[in-house]
């Protein structure tokens, strides 16, 4: 099997010298891969309930709407949509798109990249409202590999946005932003409780191994 998943942490790997990528991931192993098996087909469906990732984190809040621009009704994501970030202290919201989901046998992803603002028909469909360059992707991944189940979360060409927004002060607010932390300025601490909290683990569970 061709998997995606390893073809991605191959990638964040090459552009890491540059400072271009983030990975912060979780595992979860079963005593056999039946368990793993189980774990897995029940995560799955989770991944793409966008909605769902809220309580994962304190700092960002997630927002599902379609492709175009209206709050979705539905709770399962599909290509196309859009998510509105609210993160606090951000001074605005931040928006991506979904451009792929893989939900195959052993593997589910969801790739989001920035984007503009939907809501707003007036926006310039060029101005990323997002304080990453529309060349950035984050990539959510749930992983079951023999008895181990694995989340990752997979930033990759993470450039801040300098030219792709619509004011100066957009620009300063983006290159804050952008240093707090890794994608969507959560900081690592916070991607890691992300990824635990995905898996059920606790602070306390000894068998999380966090990057």
């Amino acid at each position: 099997m061709n998997r995606r998943i390893p073809r991605l942490l191959k990638e964040a790997k090459r552009q890491k010298g540059s400072g271009e990528s983030s990975v912060t991931s979780a595992s979860r192993p079963f005593p056999d891969p039946t368990e793993a098996d189980e774990f897995f087909e029940k995560l799955r469906p989770e991944l793409f309930r966008v909605r769902e990732w809220n309580g994962k984190t304190a700092v960002t809040s997630f927002e599902l709407f379609d492709e175009k621009g209206n709050l979705a009704n539905r709770q399962t994501a599909v290509v196309g949509d859009f998510i509105r970030l609210t993160m606090t202290g951000a001074g605005k919201y931040d928006w991506v798109r979904i451009i792929e989901i893989v939900d195959e046998a052993g593997e589910a992803i969801v790739t989001i990249k920035p984007s503009h603002d939907p809501t707003d028909k007036e926006a310039d469909k060029n101005a990323t409202s997002h304080f990453f360059t529309s060349d950035a992707t984050n990539n959510f991944c749930l992983e079951k590999r023999n008895a181990v189940a694995s989340f990752y979360v997979i930033g990759l060409s993470e450039k801040t946005n300098k030219n792709e927004t619509g004011s100066v002060v957009e620009k300063a607010r983006n290159v804050v932003v952008a240093n707090i932390g890794s994608y969507f300025g959560i900081q690592k601490g916070e991607w890691k409780t992300f990824c635990k909290k995905f898996l059920r683990l606790t602070d306390q569970d000894e068998i999380a191994v966090c990057d």
